[in-house]
């Protein structure tokens, strides 16, 4: 098996992401890598202010759930970072996107890692029709190798 010298790690905060953060901190430190660890904000997530019917909010302003969001992100991230990837050489970053897949597929095509980590919730049925699968999506789509790491 080849090093993997850069890893895409997404994450979503669940506690089934956690197995592929755990799995992503095994081979990076394996594999003496560098992780990407990102948390996506999807933006359908938060209706349009002409929808909302209430007077616009700066950025990080009270009130500004988009900037919480992201906040929230960043302080996970944070936390993610000292609880698995301790010696590994770990960037985190928030990325607002149309959705899950997108943002983490648009963040691959940037940083071009050889290895996208996800986990899976493993959803099926009527669930996993009508929320569809992000990993599925990733596998579909990644220009490179991705591992999904099943949570059930």
């Amino acid at each position: 098996m080849d090093a993997y010298r850069r890893i895409l790690a997404p994450t979503d905060a669940s506690p089934h992401s956690m197995r592929g953060l755990e799995r992503a901190a095994q081979i990076a430190r394996w594999s003496k890598g560098r992780v990407l660890l990102v948390f996506v904000v999807e933006k359908t997530y938060f209706a349009p202010l002409t929808m909302v019917g209430q007077a616009p909010v700066t950025f990080r302003g009270e009130g500004d759930l988009l900037g919480e969001t992201v906040e929230y992100g960043e302080s996970k991230l944070r936390e993610f970072r000292g609880r698995y990837f301790e010696g590994v050489d770990c960037e985190t970053k928030v990325v607002v996107a149309a959705s899950a897949a997108s943002g983490i597929l648009e963040t691959a095509e940037t940083l071009q890692p050889e290895l996208i980590v996800i986990a899976s919730h493993g959803r099926s049925g009527v669930m996993h029709l009508l929320l569809g699968s992000t990993a599925e999506k990733v596998v579909r789509h990644a220009a490179c190798e991705v591992l999904v790491v099943r949570t059930k």
